[in-house]
């Protein structure tokens, strides 16, 4: 019995020794509570545990004896280290950042230097559901969301799309809950590590830390009269350090009424052929995305992330219609049939570690493998009265694979961070165009080496500058060509004053020709139509500069002026000649003098307006100079949209209508944007979110695409429609389902009659 007590006794020692807490309460200069800062807790280096704060600023963490680094960090602050031992530590004061660090806007919007950090508002969170309504909602510079069509534009270009600092499909983003979020990582300039790939902005989500459970989501939408459906459905088990997950999208679309009309004229001095076409191009296509992926996250420092995806695509293409053609001198009515059908299959597996050291530094790690099978089958047909029937075909089998690696390391120093990374790429195509009997087998080595460095040069002055350079070889069976080049950005940002910013930014970057306009295989399309590649394509530069200005008022009010100038050198464009040999008008790439685009941009509008109300409004100048060996043409062009959103609740009700669209010029063709009419309704209840999307309200033709020619050899104008869009309503369903821990404490929410406000858990 003795030695039972003395074990007791031991026991409740070691208790008492090691399950201790350390306390506290975070507040500004102000003495007001700074809510949901995160608080870590390190032994030397080493992360022990870590917390967030409450509403009114307080925070325990459970430690054991001896010395320990408290470390708290919010958007907005200088990040606070204390050296402490178990017991109450009572108020600590965080400092707000100087503006040229940061600055916090009534929105909850930090703007640095080189990106924005955004805590969404809790009202912002319950009303949205899914996290492309989120986005929608913070109206930041340059980002435009298509809820209905699931896409991510920044400033017209690419996105690039992160979960935790992984790069992840849209798919994976767009149906991820917006409760999840713990802040928005957001920059319409993505520097020198991005360049290479065209990017214009990169979204960063950042989760909130799970707790042991799962959840399963699952989302479908429909237009019920129309072949547009699209579904996904994803799984997550999370415990300990490890999480897993399943996934599976779906993309269905079948249009029955795809109506054409194309006027073309082919003008050479031994041939003429003028054609008038009239078709209707029904469609379907399906794509189907799966996703396995494993999670280890070891510490706040260390995270792997393994993921073994699949997309599979298959199309069909049925054309039927009416040529009315004049062929040196000869006319003649001609119906014709095209039938396409195209199946891709991308395996691919994804590596990709994190790990964080001490003195502010970081190394990333990624690589990636991809297998591709495809095959392309296209027939066209005409058929004249009387006549045998002409039949030209496209039969074609490809294979390849590309092995992809990066590795970054970056540090902070005191006023500045250096990043400094090298990406790689082999690809190997190999195809087999049966019907000619050739097969062509291209290989691409892409080596890129870079480095940034950003930081501030003085109280309201920050900068970011990045320089690399980029060796491409590609080669085939014939020739091997290698290229070096230069990429280089800088970015300034001048704090005018607290409201006002003034942020200028240079991009120089090189664009090398793709392995397709290479290839010198020609393909007869027609009696009158060829292609062909061009292999002496050399790289073409592109230079940007631009000056934004942005001003933003506490109670939400903004104003975003930016006017700049694009301009390509040597650009690539392709067009027709006429080959006298073949007989044929062959549309192959070739070098241009230059493309040259300076633009004017405003937008204007409010943010949170009576705390339930998004308004805003955006236009743009373009003047488009295009010139080349035989050609000059100038186009002026004025595009505008507006978009309202409403938010209460769980209900979000939004609108976006292209009030003006946008034309461009590019070589010497003409292009007219659609007008894009959505309005559309949500609604949150429990674990279900129902939505209804109202597509080209104001036009029953659907949207129109619109591309005009003026070729001296090819002038030409083609329209088309996709009328199964016009009037068109799409209905959508969400449901979720948590459980374990994760279900246990959302549960005990909803009993206390509050809802999570999507802040730092």
């Amino acid at each position: 019995m003795r030695r039972i007590l003395f074990t007791l006794a031991l026991a409740l020692m070691g208790v008492n020794a090691f399950a201790q807490t350390i306390s506290g309460r975070l507040a500004d200069d102000g003495g007001r509570p700074i809510a949901f800062a995160n608080v870590a807790l390190y032994a030397d280096t080493v992360l022990q545990t870590g917390t967030t704060t409450g509403e009114d600023g307080t925070f325990s963490i459970e430690c054991g004896n001896g010395t320990y680094n408290l470390e708290a960090s919010y958007v907005g602050y200088e990040r606070l280290s204390v050296r402490c031992q178990a017991g109450d530590l009572g108020t600590l004061t965080m400092s707000a950042l100087q503006l040229h660090e940061v600055e916090i806007t009534a929105s909850r919007v930090a703007e640095e230097v080189n990106r924005y950090v955004v805590l969404p508002k809790p009202e912002e969170v319950e009303a949205a559901g899914r996290t492309l309504v989120l986005l929608d909602m913070l109206g930041l510079p340059g980002l435009k969301v298509d809820v209905a069509l699931q896409s991510i534009t920044v400033d017209g270009g690419l996105a690039i799309l992160q979960i935790n600092g992984k790069e992840v499909p849209m798919a994976r983003l767009a149906n991820l809950r917006a409760e999840q979020i713990k802040r928005v990582e957001y920059s319409n300039n993505p520097g020198i590590r991005y360049m290479d790939r065209g990017a214009s902005g990169i979204i960063n989500i950042i989760l909130k830390e799970r707790e042991d459970g799962g959840s399963i989501v699952a989302n479908g939408n429909t237009a019920f009269t129309t072949g547009f459906t699209n579904g996904y459905l994803h799984g997550s088990y999370h415990r300990g350090k490890s999480e897993f997950a399943l996934e599976y999208t779906l993309g269905y679309r079948n249009y029955h009424n795809v109506p054409y009309e194309m006027e073309d004229c082919y003008l050479a001095p031994t041939r003429n052929v003028v054609r008038s076409q009239r078709t209707n191009m029904p469609f379907w296509y399906i794509t189907h995305e799966l996703t396995a992926e494993y999670t280890y996250q070891h510490d706040d420092s260390t995270m792997f992330v393994a993921a073994l995806r699949d997309n599979l695509f298959a199309k069909t293409l049925s054309a039927n219609g009416t040529m009315t053609e004049t062929d040196r001198g000869v006319t003649s009515e001609q119906s014709l049939e095209e039938l396409q059908h195209q199946r891709d299959n991308l395996p691919s597996l994804d590596l990709f570690f994190t790990y964080r050291m001490p003195y502010g530094q970081k190394v990333e790690l990624n690589v990636v493998g991809e297998y591709s099978t495809n095959r392309y089958d296209n027939t066209l047909t005409y058929s004249a009265g009387g006549l045998a029937p002409a039949t030209y075909a496209t039969d074609v089998d490809g294979h390849g694979y590309a092995l992809s690696a990066e590795g970054v390391y970056s540090k902070r120093l005191s006023k500045a961070e250096l990043r400094t990374g090298l990406q790689y790429q082999h690809n190997f195509a190999e195809n087999d165009y049966t019907l000619y009997g050739t097969t062509t087998s291209m290989t691409k080595d892409n080596a890129y080496l870079y480095a940034e460095l950003t930081g501030s040069l003085g109280p309201n002055v920050g900068y970011s500058i990045g320089t690399g350079a980029k060796l491409f070889n590609v080669s085939d069976s014939e020739q091997s060509k290698r290229y070096l080049r230069n990429l280089s950005t800088a970015r300034l940002q001048w704090r005018i004053i607290q409201q006002l910013s003034l942020t200028a930014t240079a991009q120089y970057t090189p664009i090398l020709p793709t392995l397709a306009s290479l290839s010198p295989v020609f393909q007869q399309t027609d009696d009158v139509e060829g292609q062909q590649g061009n292999p002496d394509l050399q790289p073409s530069e592109q230079l940007q500069v631009g000056l934004l200005l942005r001003y933003t008022h506490p109670k939400g009010y903004y104003a975003i002026a930016n006017t700049g100038l694009m301009h390509i050198f040597h650009p690539h464009f392709d067009g027709y000649r006429y080959d006298a040999g073949r007989d044929l008008f062959v549309l192959s790439y070739y070098e241009a003098d230059r493309w040259h685009v300076p633009y004017g941009y405003l937008e204007t509008g409010v943010k949170g307006l009576w705390n339930h109300l998004n308004l805003s409004f955006a236009g743009v100048y373009f003047h488009y100079v295009s010139e080349g060996p035989e050609f000059s043409h100038t186009r002026d062009n004025i595009a505008a949209e507006i978009n309202v959103q409403f938010f209460w609740k769980g209900v979000v009700a939004g609108a976006n209508f292209t009030l003006l669209p946008r034309v461009k010029l590019l070589a010497e063709d003409y292009t007219k944007d659609e007008m894009t009419q959505e309005v559309y309704l949500q609604y949150r209840w429990k674990s279900l979110t129902a939505s209804a999307m109202w597509l080209c309200p104001l036009n029953p033709d659907g949207y129109s695409y619109e591309v005009q020619g003026l070729s001296t050899v090819h002038p030409f104008r083609h329209i088309h429609w996709t009328a199964d869009n016009g009037n068109m309503f799409v209905l959508g369903l969400t449901w979720q389902m948590d459980f374990g821990r994760q279900y246990r404490k959302s549960e005990k929410t909803l009993q206390n009659g509050g809802y999570d406000n999507g802040m730092v858990r």
